[in-house]
């Protein structure tokens, strides 16, 4: 790290508010934290699910970063998701 770097404030690491994630383990989180989820369900039904299923915080953000609407399977969730990234 430079001493200009270090003078304009910025750190060494950055924090991301939200972990990066592979695709395949993303796929993987998703699939356990919607383990038992009956489709469709809007983004705050998935957020329940998920937070009762005790998946980890960044998968319940994520899911609560989702558009309004209804979601019709775990992989229209996580094209959504994948969506919103990109």
């Amino acid at each position: 790290m430079t001493r200009e770097r270090l003078g304009l404030g910025l750190r060494e690491v950055e924090p991301s508010p939200v972990p990066l994630v592979p695709s395949v383990s993303l796929a993987h989180s998703l699939q356990q934290a919607l383990h038992g989820a009956v489709f469709p369900l809007t983004a705050e039904q998935l957020t329940w699910v998920a937070r009762e299923n005790e998946a980890p915080a960044h998968v319940v953000s994520l899911l609560g970063s989702l558009p309004r609407g209804r979601f019709s399977s775990v992989e229209a969730v996580a094209h959504a998701l994948e969506d919103t990234a990109g």
